[in-house]
């Protein structure tokens, strides 16, 4: 589909259908203002939500807890990086499986594209968002081991996700399959944790 090359070609299953050029016109609008200070300043914290400082936060806390000797800490750690890890896993197949360019792609070159098949492309790599999809996951395995941090947690997967949007990376409906993959990622991640303790009953 092509919002540049495809709209006159008469070929229906080409043209984008009603959600996404609903998606593609918020995606615009939010994206419009990209080059605004406070978009920029969004723009680099939001790189915050990408693997590798997610990684190397959760490495982080499964280290204290270990130093420590806390196994709550540590249990947490390994939540993280689990989720993270398989976020990132899911993210990467998706990305392989669909092609759609970046919004600063339509603004910047008047180009729209999606299809099935991915692309090397970065691009192209529009779909899902790979920062929402691991940020959630953090966020999520963080909150199932310390509740108290839920509230904050859920804010900073939320200011990553419209970050994203606003630097027209991603759109809407990217973050919102990101989110998707995340809690997917952590759901798993967490029974096989739970799966690998001993049953204390037993």
């Amino acid at each position: 589909m092509s919002e540049k090359g495809n709209q006159g070609s008469g070929d229906p299953s080409s043209q984008p259908n009603d959600v996404e050029k609903a998606d593609i016109a918020l995606g615009k609008k939010l994206a419009k203002h990209r080059h605004h200070p406070v978009a920029e300043a969004a723009g680099k914290a939001g790189k915050f939500g990408d693997q590798g400082p997610l990684y190397a936060l959760s490495a982080g806390v499964l280290a204290v807890g270990v130093a420590a000797r806390d196994r709550r800490v540590t249990d947490t750690g390994l939540s993280m990086l689990g989720a993270i890890g398989a976020a990132d896993v899911l993210k990467r197949i998706t990305k392989r499986l669909v092609r759609r360019t970046r919004p600063r792609v339509l603004l910047e070159d008047g180009r729209y594209e999606a299809d099935a098949g991915g692309s090397e492309s970065k691009r192209e790599q529009s779909f899902p968002s790979g920062h929402t999809a691991c940020t959630v996951a953090a966020a999520r395995a963080l909150s199932r081991r310390v509740p108290e941090a839920r509230v904050a947690a859920g804010a900073a997967s939320v200011a990553i996700g419209l970050s994203r949007i606003a630097k027209g990376e991603h759109w809407p409906l990217d973050v919102a399959a990101g989110v998707v993959i995340g809690l997917a990622a952590e759901a798993f991640a967490a029974l096989f944790f739970a799966a690998q303790r001993p049953n204390p009953r037993k």
